[in-house]
């Protein structure tokens, strides 16, 4: 199976992209963080500014990431999020937020929301309560039958989950996934005692 994008460009026109041409544009810091992810969707959040930052304007977006691993085919868009924050006490790129092991799925939606008196950037995405997804007749694409909408705010540095559903996340590893996480956590934590019996 391939994944195709339909995309749109600044002058308006559209057409199908596949999906394995295609590079979404992050800055190279973020992008070193994908670690053989494939960067689905990257979008500012948004601005700070930092005097001593290497920019002309001093202004550093801070981003939202939603990545995938690199294969076709998948039955969700993505399954780990990411938002990376500027610190200004190191001026660089740090992960401010991590989620994985999920079944996430497209469009990714941007808004703002008061918290103490102040507007924050908000962000929501959908994802499957259960493995179980159907395909749209019309249109051939993939959809969770049983979809819930998550929503973080960004407050400061530091996300937190908002909004009306505050359920645990689904484990939605297959079988297969789980017993290689653990065969991969056993022989990292075989190394270490191995690097610690030879101290």
């Amino acid at each position: 199976m391939e994944d195709w994008w339909l995309a749109r460009d600044s002058q308006g026109h559209t057409g199908w992209l596949l999906g394995n041409r295609l590079d979404v544009d992050v800055p190279d810091e973020i992008g070193t963080y994908a670690e053989g992810q494939r960067i689905v969707g990257a979008y500012v959040l948004t601005k700070v500014t930092d005097p001593e930052a290497s920019t002309s304007n001093h202004e550093i977006p801070e981003y939202l990431t939603v990545l995938a691993p690199p294969k076709s085919g998948l039955p969700f868009d993505f399954d780990q999020v990411r938002v990376f924050t500027w610190s200004m006490k190191h001026h660089r790129y740090e992960t401010a937020y991590r989620l994985h092991g999920l079944q996430g799925y497209l469009p990714v939606r941007l808004s703002s929301q008061t918290v103490a008196n102040r507007s924050v950037p908000v962000f929501s995405f959908v994802i499957d309560n259960d493995r179980n997804v159907y395909t749209d007749s019309a249109t051939g694409i993939i959809r969770p039958s049983s979809p819930r909408t998550i929503n973080f705010a960004l407050i400061d540095t530091q996300v937190k989950r908002i909004g009306p559903d505050m359920g645990a996340f689904p484990d939605v590893q297959s079988p297969e996934d789980k017993a290689k996480a653990m065969a991969k956590a056993k022989a990292k934590a075989a190394a270490q005692a191995a690097r610690a019996k030879r101290r």
